[in-house]
């Protein structure tokens, strides 16, 4: 199998200490190429990571004829143009999440990478985690009876203002838009497609433009209820997805962490079982062995496609309209 060779558009926090190491640990995979605005800080990633050269430019790294696949880890407002960049240089794509500030952006993404005739995905990296795999077998086995309803709960205390991530001009909105999309798509993971969205979206504290408190609700097209709620003023912090079944329920508590708790059983105290998943590290090394796979041909498929990335988008559009339109918006909209 021929080495895929990487080159890295954004050399921030999560280029740092999450993508940018998974495209050199993976087997398979090396770092030729990094790009950061400024260039000595850009040579300085490229040493401590081993990649052979550095840019400054976009251009001059898409360019780079050693260059196979672009792992695009700029701020939201750059990833329709840097991944256009990539596409139309015959180049593979790994978009950080979100993919996009909207699903506009998100359909020029897909139709760009579709005629240049290269992949493009998504870094909905948990998806890969053995926890999330596992949690999904459960339910595919009918562990926990006929799914139902499921609920998800994210509390934290980001009263920081939380820079680039809170301006909707960069990052298409806030907190809910930044970590509250892994949320939105493990749901889509777990449970599979959304058919029907409505709910609110607030800034009740105020100390940014962003929305920093939703409410949502999503009927699945299996006719599976969710409730979803984001706050990011609240304290102590909680970050759970409980999923009910006819013949029990699963919960993921803390979504983050490595316990995966089955609860099954009539009476008021229902039997539990408890197991532990170690969370990869390099957080993205799971996906891109498996995108590794993907580009050398094999019949594995990475699951989160430009297509299937998009969906979490779609749902935030939906949500965040709410808000901007001052009442609840109903219904997914379809790209």
């Amino acid at each position: 199998m021929a080495n895929v060779r990487w080159g890295i558009l954004g050399c921030g926090d999560v280029a740092e200490k999450k993508g940018g190491p998974a495209l050199y640990k993976a087997h398979g995979s090396e770092l030729v190429a990094v790009m950061r605005r400024d260039r000595d800080k850009a040579a300085d990633f490229a040493r401590r990571h081993g990649a052979k050269r550095s840019y400054d430019r976009a251009e001059a790294l898409v360019g780079d004829p050693e260059v196979d696949a672009v792992y695009v880890a700029t701020p939201p407002h750059l990833h329709h143009e840097h991944t256009l960049l990539a596409a139309r240089a015959g180049k593979h794509v790994l978009v950080e999440k979100p993919m996009a500030r909207n699903g506009a952006e998100c359909d020029a993404m897909i139709k760009a990478c579709r005629e240049a005739g290269v992949h493009l995905h998504v870094a909905y990296y948990r998806r890969f985690y053995p926890k999330f795999v596992h949690a999904r077998r459960l339910l595919l086995d009918g562990s926990i009876g006929h799914v139902l309803a499921a609920r998800l709960q994210m509390c934290a205390a980001m009263t920081s203002g939380g820079g680039w991530r809170t301006d909707p001009a960069v990052s298409g909105g806030g907190h809910f838009v930044d970590v509250g999309s892994h949320r939105l798509d493990m749901l889509l993971y777990l449970l599979g497609d959304v058919a029907d969205v409505s709910g609110y979206a607030e800034n009740l504290v105020g100390t940014h433009a962003a929305e920093n408190d939703v409410a949502l609700s999503l009927r699945m097209t299996s006719g599976v209820l969710v409730s979803a709620g984001f706050h990011f003023h609240t304290r102590p912090a909680r970050d759970v997805l409980e999923i009910y079944g006819t013949g029990g329920t699963l919960a993921l508590d803390p979504f983050d962490g490595e316990t995966l708790i089955r609860r099954y059983g009539g009476g008021s105290t229902p039997e539990e079982v408890t197991t532990r998943h170690t969370t990869p590290s390099p957080t993205h090394l799971p996906f891109v062995e498996s995108l590794v796979a993907v580009y050398n041909g094999a019949e594995a498929v990475a699951h989160v496609t430009g297509v299937e990335g998009a969906k979490a988008t779609r749902i935030m559009d939906t949500v965040l309209a709410a808000r901007r339109q001052d009442g609840p918006q109903r219904n997914l909209p379809r790209g």
